[in-house]
């Protein structure tokens, strides 16, 4: 079955009636509104689309695309919104978003998805409840609505989460975050990715005009910009904190290895005259001074000594140590 509900809304008796895939293409009862919702993974889809009366075919061939990002279109009082949502499906990941197209006309809207997006099923419960939005206008706003209403409680994680590694990176030196920073970046980016175009939309449908949005509708539309506005300055803010959480762990690593290179270096100068003044005595070459007594090695460790205590001396003097 490519219908995956199908619904004649009559808002102003506060009843509907379901429809089956047979009666898709018989017309909208009066005063009523009809609301279609297709599955595209059903290959019988596109034809049922394509089949229904006064569509436009731009319109269509974007619906039925395999992959959409979000943006707004009009054509003849028609409108083509495609939306995304955060992926809230037990043991999905949020950051990959899931895709809702809807072709709004002033009684008729057609929904179209590849996976269950819990905002389209909270409009089929309020509809079975008796409770449907009144128009084809504000059913569009509802489900912008949940659609970034359900956002709210992913994009706060994300912010706490990146609050939280910042002050465990600065709190917990021995402890790489370096994987927790890449995973939250990795998100946000994702996330950008949809919501930018997402935003962009939002802002267009206020200034657009068409007979079925009111001004009242397009204010409601100016609060879901601007909750979604709220997201992505938490989104910039959570990459931020992400940023400085990985410079500080950088410039830890980078003393770090300073400190163990300074280390070597003082050593490698500490031995450096006492390896050649060793290599020099110890070439197997005749006429060695005093090679012949029995003190000379004593001598000679005394002299390497008082060489030593001369290094430490001046390395104290200059503060090298």
């Amino acid at each position: 079955m490519s219908l995956i509900n199908g619904f004649n809304i009559f808002p102003t008796t506060k009843s509907f009636e379901k429809i089956s895939e047979d009666q898709v293409h018989q017309p909208i009862p009066h005063n009523a509104y009809q609301w279609l919702q297709f599955d595209l993974t059903k290959p019988e889809t596109s034809q049922m689309i394509r089949s229904l009366d006064g569509l436009d075919e731009l319109f269509v061939d974007a619906l039925l695309k395999e992959e959409t990002r979000p943006r707004l279109s009009i054509s003849n009082d028609d409108m083509l919104f495609m939306l995304r949502g955060v992926n809230l499906a037990e043991g999905a990941d949020p950051e990959d978003m899931v895709s809702v197209r809807v072709l709004v006309s002033k009684n008729r809207i057609i929904t179209c998805q590849r996976r269950s997006i819990l905002s389209v099923n909270d409009l089929v419960s309020q509809v079975e409840a008796g409770h449907s939005p009144k128009s084809t206008a504000h059913f569009l706003v509802y489900l912008c609505e949940r659609l970034i209403f359900r956002m709210a409680d992913f994009m706060e994680d994300i912010e706490d989460r990146s609050a939280e590694i910042e002050e465990l990176v600065l709190d917990n030196e021995d402890e790489d975050y370096r994987n927790d920073i890449h995973n939250i970046r990795r998100q946000i980016i994702q996330l950008k990715r949809f919501l930018v175009p997402q935003r962009e939309a939002f802002m267009k449908i206020q200034l657009e005009k068409t007979s079925w949005i009111t001004q009242k509708q397009q204010l409601r539309f100016r609060e879901i910009t601007d909750q979604l506005i709220r997201y992505l300055e938490m989104l910039d803010a959570a990459r931020d904190m992400g940023t400085v959480s990985q410079e500080t762990l950088y410039n830890r690593q980078n003393e770090e290895m300073n400190k163990r290179m300074y280390v070597l270096t003082i050593v490698a100068a500490f031995f450096l005259p006492l390896g050649f003044f060793t290599g020099l005595l110890g070439v197997n070459l005749a006429g060695i001074p005093s090679a012949e007594s029995p003190l000379a090695f004593t001598v000679f460790i005394i002299i390497l000594l008082m060489i030593v205590s001369f290094q430490f001396w001046l390395f104290k003097k200059n503060k090298w140590l």
